[in-house]
């Protein structure tokens, strides 16, 4: 393999690759109603749960959001929060992503309490517990 010639091996593109332009955000509203996006706990799983040695892995509920959010709303970095929507309510601890796009708050589904399952719209509010 060594042999052979490099530009047959790796033939290059014929065209620069495309780069996506970056998505937009709509401004948070102006009532304080964040949109709600979710994610999953690599460690929201039943064994985990389940295992008494892995209990320190045992996902709890955390609101991730932007820092200008967090202001607005005058929430700090580890504060306890309840999310709600239409009565119904998570409880979750607020973490700071500067990657966050403002407007939006992220919860993780799939946990044993307070699971973001509970909401079931695409808007909610955020306000101290």
């Amino acid at each position: 393999w060594q042999a052979r010639d490099a530009a047959a091996a790796f033939p290059r593109p014929e065209a620069a690759p495309t780069v996506a332009a970056p998505a937009t955000v709509a401004p948070p509203a102006a009532s304080g109603a964040l949109r709600l996006g979710t994610f999953r706990s690599i460690w929201a799983a039943p064994e985990v749960e389940h295992s008494p040695a892995l209990q320190f892995l045992v996902p709890r509920q955390r609101v991730e959001m932007a820092p200008a959010d967090a202001e607005r709303l005058g929430l700090r970095d580890g504060q306890h929060v309840e999310v709600a929507q239409n009565g119904h309510a998570v409880g979750a601890v607020v973490v700071l992503r500067h990657s966050a796009p403002a407007g939006s708050v992220f919860l993780q589904d799939g946990i044993p309490a307070d699971a973001a399952n509970q909401l079931s719209g695409s808007v909610v509010e955020v306000r101290p517990a």
